[in-house]
């Protein structure tokens, strides 16, 4: 097994000593590790790469060209997975054969072929696995399952730096790994682009197409034909190899955010490779397991599968030129012409959709002139325009679309993910063209003009998304910022204002005035954050002058996140990303065995997120019970929510559903996967009613929030009528699949519990607030709950 330092270097060396090899850094990881992209081809190709390049996407974009000797662009990347280490390690001999071969079928390839080859995409993660499996290799090969070598601990070398999935992350590019790679991908729009993976164990080897009708009807039929053609050479060493295999089953290509589905969004053939997943030598069910063997097939299967797409050319640049066309006319038969959407109390959140949308090559203007929707109204110069008709229509309607029928009820991902709901943005279809945009945007952080040096206080929204960020600024430096629970109108350096309820308050008395404003004005340069100069402390408000007890302090929140075996490195993750890379706000990381022996009276917040939590014992459980009596706040998120609810809460929690457990009626055994899958929620965006006068819904100007949902777990009412935040709705299903039983199960719960205990808080999640990283549209009630978890009180 190879050292990403080792792989790096290698690669260094392969491009200085073979002219068929060009080298670049394409990007870099978290933990700074370089993302390398080789470029192979005939050294008479690569001096004329830039026209090649131009000519390549001259034709993607639908413009007829003489195809004959133009090279196909085959993209195989590996290691998005970085614990799947065959596939890493399986590009060196691909990458060796290509830059050394000297048969002619070597030279046929290169010279029909400009091949990108990525390896490692997710660096930090291979070298977390690689490190390990260093670690534990002997002289002596071991078979025996339990062997260290062959289970790397918690977090694995699956995910990156902040323990994401990185293949989930084509389509939401939260991190620069998938940033870079989209990029590049964008660069070229290969003709294929080849996802090589590993599996659990005990499987065989799989390569799509998958399940014919687990297929997004975004996705050109066409190209499940195709796709099935171009594997023809792989399949064929396969069978000559006696390697058994299966397609056409258990993986699928709905979810577009995967790096084998979201290619054909953009008239590319995306193709996924899994083999069975082995570190050394291997005892599985199917026999003795090699790696040895595994990069030998990896290796072939590759080739093969290059080799096939110069065979295929002709038609591969054929359906990209035709895919092209078909879009242009399928977006102007669209009845739907385009997307308005606006969320002006949020800049900085409009920003990060807007980046969203220019990294996946979708056209935005800017609404020139007042429209009313639905009821809904979208102001000019405040409100953007998507329209249909442009070149990545495809890919704009999997963003914005909500799809709720499906042919096959059977995800292997989520089913529901439209973008303005996860951001938490109002948006509406426009059916007619009566609307007036500017020209296309070139999307830049909004600044914002400093404040005038206040007198007596600044005041900034809550809305804000960075908000959360400038508040812990503020409290680190010492500043004693306070939150106004109702709102107020005051006169400001800029005329007068409303301020809404959650507004932060921060007075200057007894403050180091010149390092206060400067704070205020980096944060409306770099965070987008508009504050207002008061000069006094008198407002337009009954009752609400800025000495009110209805302004309230803020306690600097000190952050203990349980990790580790059992806990969910995907949530956890999530959490810690939110916090440390965006917020710039502190977390201890911690394990559950740690709990019991820690001094928790340095921490004011502790989360606990989705795992097995059985394993807490009695003495913890009074720990933390007695600590949060104490004063702390104990936030849980799903089953970190179940539990608590349990252990600390008297809540009656719901999470079976009414499925075919309950039925009486014999049923046929081959009707049990079908059946039981209606009664999983794997990832669905559902509405919710938000308590926006509760301290944990400040910042939020609507009522409706949607939110991810990943199974069944929710609330019945709490008996403190204040304590149910988020009440889902009578008809929760906006996007996604949810079937009708378990959507009038959920229908009247609660997702979101805050309750006091003692002189502390319990906060629950029933629903993951910080989804995969781009559901911004509920990060902040987490966020709250760092900041306000005092704020509201018991009932009398």
């Amino acid at each position: 097994m190879v050292r990403n330092d080792q792989l790096v270097a290698y690669f260094k060396m392969l491009s200085e000593q073979s002219e068929r090899v060009s080298f670049e850094v394409i990007g870099y990881s978290h933990e700074r590790r370089p993302i390398i992209t080789l470029t192979i081809s005939s050294p008479e190709n690569l001096k004329k790469l830039p026209e090649i390049q131009q000519k390549h996407i001259l034709l993607q974009q639908g413009n007829a060209l003489n195809t004959s000797n133009m090279p196909v662009i085959s993209w195989i990347n590996f290691g998005v997975h970085g614990s799947e280490v065959s596939s890493t390690d399986s590009a060196i001999p691909i990458a060796y054969h290509l830059a050394a071969a000297q048969d002619k079928e070597t030279e046929k390839l290169l010279e029909n072929s400009i091949i990108l080859l990525t390896a490692s995409m997710n660096p930090d993660g291979n070298s977390r696995e690689a490190s390990w499996n260093l670690r534990y290799q002997s002289e002596v090969s071991i078979s025996d399952p339990a062997h260290a070598l062959h289970g790397s601990p918690w977090p694995s070398g699956r995910t990156n730096h902040y323990w994401f999935d990185l293949n989930r992350q084509w389509m939401l590019q939260q991190h620069p790994e998938p940033v870079s790679w989209v990029k590049k991908f964008h660069d070229w729009r290969p003709n294929i682009v080849a996802d090589f993976h590993e599996m659990r164990s005990y499987k065989s080897f799989y390569f799509h197409p998958g399940a014919p009708d687990r297929v997004h009807p975004l996705i050109n039929k066409q190209a499940m034909t195709l796709l099935s053609d171009v594997v023809e050479q792989p399949r064929a060493y396969l069978d000559s190899s006696a390697t058994l295999f299966f397609n056409e089953e258990a993986y699928d290509n709905f979810y577009l955010g995967k790096g084998a589905t979201y290619p054909h969004l953009y008239g590319s053939l995306g193709i996924l490779f899994e083999q069975a997943s082995s570190a050394g030598i291997l005892e599985t069910p199917r026999g003795l397991l090699s790696f040895r063997e595994n990069i030998k097939t990896y290796y072939h299967v590759g080739l093969a599968l290059l080799n096939n797409a110069v065979d295929k050319k002709q038609a591969l640049l054929n359906y990209q030129y035709q895919f092209f066309k078909e879009t242009r006319e399928t977006a102007k038969n669209d009845s739907v012409k385009g997307y308005v959407f606006s969320a002006p109390e949020d800049p900085a959140k409009i920003f990060h959709f807007l980046q969203l949308l220019s990294r996946n090559k979708i056209d935005v203007k800017p609404l020139t002139k007042d429209i009313t929707v639905n009821g809904k109204s979208f102001f000019a110069n405040q409100a953007y325009v998507v329209e249909s008709a442009q070149a990545s229509y495809p890919m704009l309607k999997g963003l914005f679309s909500k799809v709720t029928r499906f042919e096959n009820n059977t995800f292997y991902d989520v089913s529901g993910w439209t973008m303005p709901l996860a951001f938490g943005i109002e948006y509406e279809e426009l059916k007619q063209s009566n609307y007036q945009v500017g020209e296309v945007l070139a999307v830049t952080f909004p600044r914002q003009p400093s404040p005038s040096e206040a007198q007596v206080a600044y005041a900034f929204e809550w809305s804000n998304y960075y908000a959360p960020k400038l508040m812990y600024q503020l409290l680190q430096e010492g500043f004693r910022p306070r939150v106004a629970n109702n709102g107020f109108q005051a006169e400001t350096d800029q005329g007068q204002k409303t301020f809404m309820r959650g507004t932060v308050v921060v007075p200057v008395s007894n403050q180091d005035k010149s390092k206060l404003h400067s704070l205020m004005s980096q944060a409306a340069e770099q965070d987008a954050i508009a504050s207002y100069a008061l000069q006094s402390s008198h407002t337009q408000s009954i009752g609400m002058d800025l000495g009110s007890n209805n302004i309230e302090a803020i306690e600097q929140p000190h952050v203990l996140l349980v990790i580790g075996p059992s806990i969910s490195q995907y949530q956890a993750g999530e959490v810690w990303h939110l916090l440390d890379k965006r917020m710039n706000i502190p977390s201890v990381l911690v394990t559950k065995s740690q709990l019991e022996k820690l001094d928790l009276n340095n921490y004011s917040h502790i989360v606990l997120v989705d795992g097995q939590h059985a394993n807490i014992n009695k003495k913890t459980t009074d720990k933390l019970l007695t600590w949060t009596r104490s004063g702390g706040t104990f936030i849980g998120i799903a089953d970190g929510a179940k539990w608590a609810s349990k252990e600390l809460l008297d809540l009656v929690t719901v999470e079976v559903a009414a499925g075919i457990e309950n039925q009486q009626e014999r049923i046929n055994y081959a009707q049990k996967s079908h059946l039981e899958a209606q009664d999983i929620i794997g990832g669905a965006v559902m509405l919710g009613d938000l308590d926006i006068t509760h301290p944990l819904g400040y910042g939020y100007v609507r009522r409706e929030i949607a939110s991810h949902r990943s199974g069944l777990l929710a609330f019945e009412m709490p008996k403190n009528p204040y304590a149910s935040i988020v009440q889902i709705a009578q008809k929760p299903l906006l996007t996604g699949f949810a079937s009708v039983e378990n959507q009038q199960q959920l229908a009247g719960k609660t997702s979101l519990v805050a309750q006091r205990l003692g002189k502390g808080s319990v906060i629950l999640f029933a629903d993951d607030p910080n989804f995969r990283g781009y559901f911004y549209g509920t990060e902040k009630l987490f966020l709250n709950s760092l900041f306000f978890s005092k704020l509201f009180v018991s009932p009398r």
